[in-house]
């Protein structure tokens, strides 16, 4: 700050010497106005707004609008977790849910956008859903059970599989629905109906089979 304050006065300093009335002249003669005075002149001017510019942008935040106060909390689904953060906007600025809906947040590296973003009082709240690098919130299937047709004549098999790694107070029927699977060459983006006993959640599907 100091040495760009001196590179100002300096450079006014030189403006103004060059500009004087030279008092060893005869009265009435001044230096040379001709286009050399003026150039010089002018870019004096600029490298002043410059280093004004310089200086003046040093003092302000270059972010703005900026998130914080960010936190983890549960699983929602198959490999995802919301997370909550508020935004750092003026609670008199307008537009706040537009400002906040198009401000990204950085979790794991990567730029994410909420999913929803609510007035609390006048703080703005963002909620973001995290669908990667969550293995807290990976569920996964065992125990791969073939059932055999569901009834006779049904054209239905049943499989049943039993459901890992749920998160504590997690809703198993959303885990259930939408954690991925695949056998019988066949991929399942989950289960058909899910059922919760003491022994755990237990996925079931009933693929067609003619030969049910």
């Amino acid at each position: 700050m100091m040495c760009s304050a001196r590179i100002v006065t300096q450079l006014l300093i030189l403006i103004f010497r060059y500009n004087e009335v030279d008092p060893l002249l005869p009265i009435g003669r001044r230096r040379n106005d001709g286009p050399g005075c003026c150039f010089f002149t002018i870019l004096g001017a600029v490298l002043i707004f410059g280093v004004f510019a310089i200086v003046f942008l040093s003092f302000i935040p270059l972010n703005e609008v900026a998130w914080t106060n960010i936190e983890s909390h549960s699983c929602t689904t198959y490999a995802t977790k919301e997370y909550i953060a508020e935004l750092n906007v003026s609670p008199q600025k307008r537009h706040k849910m537009e400002i906040c809906m198009a401000t990204p947040v950085f979790v794991h590296g990567w730029p994410h956008w909420p999913s929803r973003c609510e007035d609390r009082s006048g703080r703005v709240i963002g909620h973001f859903a995290i669908n990667h690098d969550e293995p807290d919130c990976v569920t996964y299937w065992s125990g791969y059970k073939d059932l055999g047709c569901s009834a006779r004549g049904s054209k239905k098999r049943h499989i049943e599989q039993r459901l890992e790694n749920l998160p504590f107070l997690a809703d198993y029927k959303e885990f259930c629905a939408t954690t991925p699977t695949r056998f019988l060459n066949r991929k399942f983006s989950g289960a058909d109906s899910c059922m919760n006993n003491i022994w755990g959640v237990y996925g079931q599907w009933f693929i067609d089979d003619d030969s049910c």
